[in-house]
């Protein structure tokens, strides 16, 4: 047997090499190379998008209450705005008063979706009584602009408020979590308590500065991210009967390699985020928005697809059984970009599970050790169970009729146009199809 190894390498990329050998025969050494030109028309795998539109996730938030009306639409009930925009320094602070048994709102303006966890709120007040005493409770919600949907995350019953001139109160709020869906406000609600021998109101100073120092402001705040939500994602192939491992999933900027039952998991976003799938250096799906306003769990379906391969020879007369026939990565002809492998059964035929959509390099050979080429062709791969026809180079009838001695399959990995394969991905192999 001779075995022959050569590594050429060129400006634009590398020259790989499989050697294949077979037993002496009294023809002529036949050296078969695939050529730079046939390559530039059968590379397939897409170019990686360099444009991602990524979506800011929303910061842990500090809302400032001010004196203006919320942004249109105006939320129901009324009430006033609070954003994360903190008053002038220069600013003259504002007072309200605040009657027995009503309700006073502020309003965040529209939140983007996202989750938020279980965590302390905290509420910064500067506030006073006309005498010596008042009580105050404290809503914090989830609402739609109209009102009726309102999810409450936390409250605080009952605090007291002593202080004859403005004074800085602090109000802790135990919140639960919450998902946050499109169109939705943070509403805080301050209520005195009426009844009994209270003050019949309180004042409440905020939105510029008097008694208070910039950063004692009247606000709300919370170390609770609004980007709690997990994501997790299962590639499955088109016909959904098999779970892809080995494939990179990509939620914005951030990858994951899919685990050997498909799935890919993913944390702390929230907001709009935009999902692709790439297998063996092939883009397997449309890249597609998902909105987390809550932890969610999703199959891929991707562009996976069965393919049936025929071997024949040249004559198309009759079929080839028994040839190793080669799904390769048409830009990594080595073993590293073999998708798919399988011996052809008696009628010709071998069936490969899981071939990524895309231009694919089929090769079939005499011998399951990849020795003796017989047949090579570059075939776009686009529908389930799509049949795929390889014609031998010459019309076999045994291995001892071949009249060569070596075929050497070079492949250029053009500049760009390479993409790099997980190597941990599990490989797929063919069965025999007898049908």
């Amino acid at each position: 047997m001779l075995n022959i190894e050569t590594r050429l390498f060129a400006v634009q990329g590398r020259i790989d090499e499989t050697v294949l050998h077979a037993p002496r025969n009294a023809g002529a050494i036949y050296i078969l190379i695939v050529s730079a030109s046939l390559l530039l028309g059968d590379i397939a795998s897409a170019p990686i998008e360099r444009s991602i539109i990524e979506l800011a996730s929303v910061p842990d938030p500090t809302f400032y209450l001010h004196r203006t009306t919320p942004q249109t639409p105006a939320p129901s009930p009324a009430g006033l705005r609070m954003n994360i925009t903190a008053p002038p320094s220069a600013q003259a602070e504002a007072t309200i008063q605040f009657n027995k048994g009503t309700n006073y709102y502020w309003y965040s303006d529209l939140l983007t979706p996202g989750c938020a966890a279980a965590g302390t709120w905290t509420f910064y007040l500067w506030a006073d009584t006309a005498t010596t005493l008042s009580t105050l409770d404290v809503h914090i919600d989830l609402t739609n602009t109209g009102g009726t949907n309102v999810r409450a995350i936390g409250n605080f019953i009952g605090r007291t408020i002593t202080a004859l001139t403005p004074t800085l109160y602090t109000i802790t709020v135990s919140g639960s979590g919450v998902g946050i869906q499109t169109g939705d406000r943070l509403r805080l609600t301050l209520l005195p308590e009426g009844g009994g021998s209270n003050d019949s109101h309180m004042n409440v100073i905020y939105d510029g500065y008097g008694n208070e120092t910039p950063g004692s402001e009247t606000r709300l705040n919370t170390a609770v991210s609004f980007s709690n939500c997990t994501l997790n994602l299962r590639v499955r192939n088109w016909s959904l009967t098999d779970t892809i491992p080995g494939a990179s999933v990509y939620v914005n900027s951030s990858i994951r390699t899919s685990s050997p039952t498909g799935w890919a998991n993913f944390t702390s976003l929230g907001g709009v985020v935009l999902v692709k799938v790439q297998y063996f250096g092939y883009w397997v799906n449309g890249t597609f928005p998902i909105t987390l306003d809550s932890n969610k769990t999703m199959d891929i379906r991707a562009n996976i697809y069965d393919v049936t391969i025929t071997i024949q020879p040249a004559n198309r007369q009759g079929v080839i059984q028994s040839a190793n026939v080669t799904a390769y990565n048409s830009t990594q002809y080595g073993p590293s970009g073999r998708i798919a492998t399988g011996i052809t059964g008696s009628n010709g035929r071998v069936t490969f599970r899981d071939v990524p959509n895309g231009t694919i390099f089929f090769v079939s050979y005499a011998k399951s050790d990849y020795s003796i080429l017989i047949s090579q062709s570059s075939q776009t791969v686009s529908s389930e169970g799509q049949p795929v026809s390889l014609l031998a180079s010459q019309n076999v009838g045994g291995i001892t009729t071949i009249p060569w001695d070596i075929y050497i399959i070079a492949s250029i990995a053009l500049g760009g146009g390479s993409t790099a394969l997980n190597k941990s991905a599990k490989r797929r192999g063919g069965s025999n199809d007898s049908s």
